[in-house]
């Protein structure tokens, strides 16, 4: 299975980011969502309710992220498992973009199905995870359009230059101990 598509969010890139990094906005949008836990800064948990194809079960399941790139991309790793013998994984890649005062989100997803959930046929699978995604995006975007715009934030102030040249005391240690070797030599050998 393969999904590829983009989404213009009514938001500036770095509160988009924000928000798709962020569990309680996760919760709310995702569609049949009971849970996401936020484990670390690149590992989430997540348990959500979902009827595919006629399967209406829990799944317990888990999104890593890796290469990530804020507030830019990222490539997100899922893992879901079902208690009626189900089983989903994939890869997904998300890039964000400022584009007409809001952030462009292009994202392609390549999933595979086991078990009775792949028994359904890649058709309707397919067609179930459009459905979500259009579901999460619709949550997603309404949710964004209610927040405030706020400006990004300042870049990182610039690391203060390091060396000789921009300490005197470190030039005068220098010219002292180039004094003392020159004066050793010259007056004790």
């Amino acid at each position: 299975m393969r999904i590829a598509d983009a989404q213009w969010i009514p938001s500036t890139q770095h509160q988009t980011w924000d928000a798709l990094t962020d569990p309680a906005v996760l919760q709310r949008c995702i569609p049949g969502c009971i849970a996401v836990d936020k484990r670390s800064d690149t590992e989430y948990a997540v348990t959500l309710r979902a009827k595919i194809a006629g399967l209406d079960t829990d799944y317990e399941g888990e999104i890593l992220l890796s290469d990530v790139n804020p507030p830019d991309s990222c490539t997100l790793v899922f893992e879901g498992k079902g208690r009626a013998a189900c089983l989903a994984i994939g890869t997904a890649q998300v890039n964000l973009s400022t584009k007409d005062q809001g952030t462009r989100v292009a994202y392609t997803v390549a999933g595979m199905t086991g078990g009775k959930l792949a028994e359904c046929g890649e058709g309707l699978v397919l067609k179930a995870g459009e459905k979500i995604i259009e579901k999460f995006f619709a949550a997603f975007i309404d949710y964004m359009a209610a927040q405030p715009r706020l400006a990004p934030p300042p870049p990182p102030p610039e690391p203060e230059p390091r060396g000789l040249s921009n300490s005197r005391w470190s030039w005068i240690m220098v010219v002292l101990v180039i004094a003392v070797f020159w004066g050793y030599h010259t007056f004790y050998k």
